[in-house]
């Protein structure tokens, strides 16, 4: 996504537009890691109400909404902390920093086909969230239209992200290989 964006230059100091290549980053890996950990709390209840084995006091919404549901406040949570944990990293540094964070970011080949991946299945999960809406009248498996299509794109996110760990070329072996046979500089694909 970035690297189709922005230009890489071959200097670090001369990267332009360091600030907003940074703070995309930041807010897109957020997001995914906000879903991520917002997944736990349904996966959590579940495991305790089933060992507990004490019923609700309310009727509880299916399984499929309270995944979608946890997924989308997980995720604007994820986002919205590391947006605070960026401005607190970051803040007074230099623009050389910014520049020299955002060129090496740019410059990770394995990075930047992960945020591909995790674009791309955003925005499938956004229309497959769509399309379950239009025909649900406006609402997706009980929950409300925003945390549909926030959960849909979180759980695209999520899925995407597992399938790019999963059809990575670098694995641990492939490293071990090339830092072994002294293959020049270790570079990540």
């Amino acid at each position: 996504m970035l690297s189709q964006l922005f230009p890489h230059p071959s200097y670090a100091e001369d990267q332009p537009s360091a600030y907003t290549i940074l703070t995309i980053h930041c807010l897109h890996r957020g997001f995914t890691a906000g879903a991520i950990v917002g997944l736990c709390a349904p996966l959590a209840r579940s495991v305790f109400t089933t060992i507990l084995r004490r019923p609700t006091l309310a009727a509880p919404l299916p399984w499929t909404a309270r995944l979608l549901s946890s997924a989308a406040i997980g995720s604007l949570s994820g986002t919205a902390l590391l947006a605070v944990g960026m401005t607190g990293r970051m803040w007074g540094r230099e623009e050389i920093e910014w520049k020299d964070r955002s060129w090496r970011l740019l410059a990770h080949k394995s990075q930047n086909r992960e945020d591909d991946w995790s674009l791309g299945g955003a925005v499938l999960g956004v229309v497959g969230m769509g399309i379950m809406m239009r025909r649900g009248g406006g609402t997706a498996m009980g929950v409300p239209m925003w945390k549909g299509v926030v959960g849909g794109a979180a759980l695209g996110s999520i899925l995407a992200t597992a399938g790019h760990v999963l059809t990575s070329s670098n694995s641990v072996e492939d490293v071990e290989k090339k830092v072994i046979a002294g293959e020049g500089p270790l570079e990540l694909n």
